[in-house]
This record gives structure tokens, sequence and C-alpha cells, in this order.
């Protein structure tokens, strides 16, 4: 069963680019005296049941915990502000309800109103925002929001990447093996080679590494046959190939053993390909209806599928 007001917190609570203290302070919490975190500023958090360490490290399930959203440059005349944003067109966010908070934030309940419009500077249309506790280059912004549930829909924001992030914590608990770790990567919406920093350290510290899984919530027309009740193995994301033989294979085997997905291929991208080098990699996808939006809307059904199939696709690899 999904924990609803888990979910919920974690869909709520903002967290954009490298400023995800928010959202690593309820998954610290979440986890709990049971596991460790390694924590990388501006990079990534590894979370690993007590007792292991990354050398011990045999399946690794991935996901990235920011949302799109932006952060303030500098002042534009009085109360107004420059603001850079990721994501979406700067129309979306001058539209939306907004809540800002401190880069170095990390109580989720520590935000503050922001309001954004669209002005023609020169050439561009710019976003600009105004608000009381805004502070030049370290305010960071994002859509503000409450997550509802009505049967089996989840709606909110940022549930892209969130609800893949939950299956992957909740997959990583439930496992509770010193060989299996929750990689939470940082900033995948705004500039992917940040979770470099997460493959060079693998490289370094866990040679024993035989699967890692990267799970992550793509728009329903970007994928095919794609159901947002039903998870997939993505074997391109894109142009880039996403070790197509072993996807495969393992698709077969998972659904021989009973495990709900289709085998498919995205037209979108995610981080999964600067994981390749270091071990078979799978691309699991769990599809929303709109992306990027102040609201959209995914499947409670679907998020348990996901998380069974992270699960079955661990206990396979390290059964061998």
């Amino acid at each position: 069963m999904i924990d609803q007001p888990f979910l919920k917190a974690l869909t709520e609570a903002p967290s954009v680019g490298t400023a995800c203290g928010p959202v690593i302070r309820l998954l610290t919490e979440r986890f709990g005296s049971g596991f460790t975190k390694t924590l990388v500023e501006d990079g990534f958090c590894l979370f690993q049941p007590e007792g292991g360490g990354p050398a011990d490290l045999e399946v690794l399930l991935v996901a990235h915990m920011d949302e799109i959203g932006g952060c303030v440059y500098g002042p534009l005349g009085p109360a107004r502000f420059n603001a850079r944003c990721w994501g979406n067109a700067p129309e979306i966010f001058a539209q939306a309800a907004l809540q800002g908070f401190d880069y170095l934030e990390e109580d989720p309940g520590a935000t503050f109103p922001v309001h954004g419009e669209v002005l023609q500077l020169a050439e561009e249309r710019r976003l600009v925002v105004r608000g009381e506790k805004i502070r030049p280059y370290r305010t960071v912004w994002t859509f503000r929001g409450e997550t509802s549930f009505h049967g089996d829909t989840i709606d909110g924001k940022a549930l892209d990447p969130r609800v893949t992030l939950y299956a992957v914590v909740e997959a990583v608990r439930a496992l509770a093996d010193v060989r299996v770790g929750a990689l939470l990567v940082m900033a995948e919406e705004c500039a992917m080679d940040v979770a470099r920093k997460a493959v060079v350290y693998l490289q370094r510290h866990s040679p024993k590494l035989k699967l890692i899984v990267n799970a992550d919530v793509p728009w329903i027309e970007n994928i095919g046959e794609g159901r947002t009740d039903m998870p997939s193995i993505r074997i391109f994301e894109g142009r880039n190939f996403i070790d197509p033989s072993f996807g495969i294979r393992t698709a077969d085997r998972l659904q021989a053993a009973g495990v709900e997905l289709h085998l498919t291929a995205a037209r979108s991208g995610s981080q999964t390909m600067l994981f390749t080098p270091l071990a078979p990699t799978l691309s699991v996808a769990l599809p929303s209806e709109g992306v990027h939006l102040p609201r959209v809307r995914m499947s409670l059904r679907g998020t348990e599928r996901c998380q069974t199939l992270l699960e079955a696709a661990v206990r396979m690899a390290l059964d061998g």
C-alpha cells in the first residue's frame, strides 16, 4: 500500500537545482536510524542499510530529487528581480502560484510567496519575480500547491520526479540489504551533468556493482504505449541506447516471473546514460498525464507496480 501522507509531504516539499535540503530532510527521517547517509553537497545523497558501506554495493536504485523552477538573479528596478527558470516557458511560471526558499534551507515549511511576471526586455521575453523575502542569487522558487488523491489518481506538483523517487526509497527500505542502495541525485532538471559526481564517486568506491536502475517520470506522450498504471523498461531514451539486449532479457525474465511491466522506448531522456559505463543498466519509467506543469496526474496503482518492479529487478540481480 502507498503511504499517502508521506507521498503527499514528499511531493509538496520544494527542492530545485542542488537546493535539495527540504527533500533530503524528509528522506533522512524516512530512512531512519537503520540507514546510513552519504551526502555530497551539490551532487547526490546515498542511503544504504547500516553496517554496509559503498564498497558493499552491488545494486543501486537511482532517482533524482529536484523539480523544475528557478533561481533569482540580480535586481531589476524597485522590488523586482531577474530570474532564471528551468523546465518550462516563463509564461507557465508567471501564471502559477509560486513559493520561494533560501538555497541553503532544509525545512520544507520555510517557504514564502513569490510572484512572477513576464516582461519584454529588448528582444527577450524574460521572467521577473517579486517577493518580500527574496535575496538575489540565493532565493530559489518552484510551484506551490497541495497534493490530493482521488481514487487511483495522484494530483499535484512535482510528481516528476517524486513519485518514482518514492518508489526507489520504499523499495530500498523494503529490501533492507547492505548490498542495495538508493542514489538520489540533484539538479537533473537543469544540469544533468551534476550526476557525473555520483558516477565518479561510484567508480572510486563501489567496485562490485552488477546492476543500476534509474527510475524517472516521462510525459505519457513521450513513451511508446504509455499507461499511467503500468511501469516500463525503456531500452532507448531519445537517441541513447540503454543496454537494449540486457533490458530485453531482463524484461522477459521479470514478465515470466509475473511482474507487471512493458518494454518500450522513449522520445525523452533522463540521466540514465551517465551510469551505463559502471554496470548493466535499466531505465524504468512511470508516465504522468502532463509534465513540468503546476499540476499533473499519476496513478497510485502504477506507483505500487513500479516499486514491485524495482524490488523484483534487485532480487533477480542478487540471486544471479
